[in-house]
């Protein structure tokens, strides 16, 4: 009985440990590391000034350094804990060179106002568009694959830098629109409308974050930010083949 009850406790033991373990690697957050960074080098270069002004330091060179020290990560940190307030007006600017995308009977219009072009893409110029979404990427894209370059505007009066480097696509076959656009979501609804067999994905369902480890949320300023950490979904499909011109599957599209 005693030996039964001693492996029992053991048992009971290291299950807790095991489970005490797996929720402190599921609480760990990549950015407390971050800010504790940023928090040594504010705190070093306080201090570094604060040594410079006791020792009666008059180079001026050395006050900048520590005063970057200081103003640098402490902005970062701010940032990261706060946010920063963005104005209407600017706000108003960032919307007016967001990237578009439109639909009409001509083709696909990708509007491109920081290049001040503006691409047209035919209807029966695409061959295949497939949606890519990479943990490794920045942006989930849809890639479009043409028989023929899209035709390309220009704007009448383009900014000078425009002027001095034009905009020219690197592969004009290939043309990818990134989720930065607006109506990003809607392309498959506008191939719908102009195309034939087209797949209707949901792709507004974000399955590549798998399973949710942790959540924090912070109110500052009438302004709610939520921290969250995911643990990847291994199986989600990270390439969806949304329209072939030739009804072809996507292992055929590949070997091709």
């Amino acid at each position: 009985m005693v030996c039964g009850t001693v492996a029992e406790i053991r048992k009971l033991l290291t299950t807790r440990l095991s489970d005490a373990t797996d929720n402190v690697e599921m609480k760990f957050n990549p950015f407390i590391i971050i800010k504790l960074v940023l928090v040594i080098f504010t705190c070093a270069g306080a201090g570094l000034t604060i040594f410079m002004i006791m020792q009666e330091v008059k180079i001026v060179g050395a006050y900048l350094v520590s005063g970057l020290f200081i103003l640098v990560p402490g902005t970062i940190l701010y940032g990261l804990q706060f946010g920063f307030r963005i104005s209407e007006k600017t706000r108003r600017k960032q919307a007016e060179r967001q990237k578009r995308i439109t639909s009409s009977h001509a083709g696909l219009s990708y509007q491109m106002p920081l290049f001040d072009v503006t691409l047209l893409i035919e209807w029966k110029t695409i061959e295949t568009v497939i949606f890519t979404d990479y943990q490794s990427d920045d942006h989930a894209q849809f890639i479009f694959h043409l028989t023929q370059p899209p035709i390309l505007t220009r704007a009448a009066n383009p900014w000078f830098l425009n002027k001095i480097f034009p905009f020219t696509p690197g592969n004009p076959k290939e043309i990818s629109i990134e989720d930065d656009c607006a109506d990003f979501h809607q392309i498959p609804q506008m191939l719908y409308k102009y195309l034939d067999n087209v797949n209707l994905s949901d792709l507004n369902q974000n399955d590549k974050k798998g399973t949710l480890l942790s959540s924090k949320t912070t109110i500052h300023n009438n302004t709610i930010k939520t921290e969250e950490l995911w643990k990847p979904n291994p199986d989600y499909n990270r390439q969806q083949l949304i329209f072939d011109k030739y009804n072809r599957a996507f292992e055929q599209i590949k070997q091709n």
